[in-house]
């Protein structure tokens, strides 16, 4: 019986090996038709050929087996970035940048991660290069505040173009956003699109006039605006002492955003220390994602996904060379 019992033994633990390295052949067939679909469509769309776009598949290859982190979500992440414009190196830096987002604690969806990277790069213009401390400061301030990557995202995306317009930068959004959201938890499209409000309302020379009752300028020497952090904060002196039932401060929240955007103006205007220490972290957290990418290899997900991106970069190497 006992002899039964340890060929039986082996037998099960070499059955159980053959049956996950043929499954493991399964998922890497599927997984490099899947790469091949997507290779092909980033080809449809840059009008590339395959060998072209060889030295795209080593990158990715790269990021894969050096971060664990899924190739196919990154060829998908290229593609997206491709009919962005985005070509060449800068493609390369960018697919770096948001392939260490996969290890960071505040990001979820790499895809939503990528729309909202194309509007920061199309709204605040400062290129691929700066990407990596953008998406740095966002991921920063939702790790010290209640308030999540994809809410600052969405606040990008909706409200960055008239923000950036108004002569702000993205960590001055992120901090005012964030003040908002952590202290009303509303939603993050209801808080931006009132924010856009305020910003475009804010500018109007009827506004600027009426504040000036208060002994608020919002106007530099030049009669030029000063910006929408900076108004933000001499509206956050002028009226910290007020309280949210007196007449002036509702005439004062009324002419900001109206009616309906009472409730986002009120802790824009009372909550500026919390878009202060926002903004400082947002300045100081350009580094985190790779800080955060670091620390993610001594998780033992992450060594299994090398090893079998390393699996599956031999098919994909393969299917590519045949092409």
């Amino acid at each position: 019986f006992g002899v039964a019992t340890r060929r039986f033994a082996a037998f099960s633990v070499a059955a159980r090996g053959i049956t996950l390295f043929t499954s493991s052949l399964a998922n890497a067939v599927d997984e490099s038709i899947q790469f091949q679909r997507e290779l092909i469509k980033i080809s449809q769309v840059t009008g590339k050929t395959l060998s072209e776009l060889r030295g795209l598949t080593d990158t990715i290859s790269n990021l894969s087996t050096s971060l664990g982190v899924s190739s196919k979500s990154l060829l998908s992440t290229g593609r997206i970035l491709s009919q962005a414009g985005i070509q060449a190196k800068e493609l390369e830096i960018a697919l770096s940048t948001l392939a260490k987002t996969t290890l960071a604690p505040t990001f979820d969806d790499i895809t939503k991660t990528t729309e909202g990277a194309v509007a920061i790069i199309a709204q605040f213009k400062e290129g691929v290069g700066a990407l990596e401390r953008q998406l740095g400061s966002i991921n920063a301030v939702a790790g010290q505040f209640a308030v999540e990557s994809g809410d600052l995202i969405s606040a990008v995306r909706r409200t960055g173009g008239v923000f950036k317009a108004a002569g702000g930068d993205l960590e001055e959004l992120l901090a005012l956003f964030t003040s908002v959201r952590a202290t009303t938890r509303e939603s993050s499209e209801s808080i931006a699109t009132g924010l856009r409000t305020i910003f475009t309302r804010i500018q109007r020379p009827k506004t600027i006039e009426f504040l000036k009752q208060y002994g608020v300028e919002l106007t530099d020497l030049e009669v030029k605006f000063v910006g929408p952090y900076e108004a933000v904060r001499r509206l956050s002196l002028a009226f910290a002492d007020l309280e949210e039932g007196d007449v002036t401060f509702v005439k004062v929240a009324e002419e900001l955003g109206g009616f309906r955007q009472i409730g986002k103006v009120i802790p824009l205007i009372k909550e500026f220390s919390t878009a202060e220490k926002a903004r400082q972290a947002a300045l100081a957290g350009g580094e985190s994602l790779t800080k955060d990418a670091a620390a993610a290899q001594l998780a033992l997900a992450i060594q299994f996904q090398k090893v079998k991106e390393e699996f599956y970069g031999i098919y994909n190497t393969d299917q590519t060379k045949n092409i």
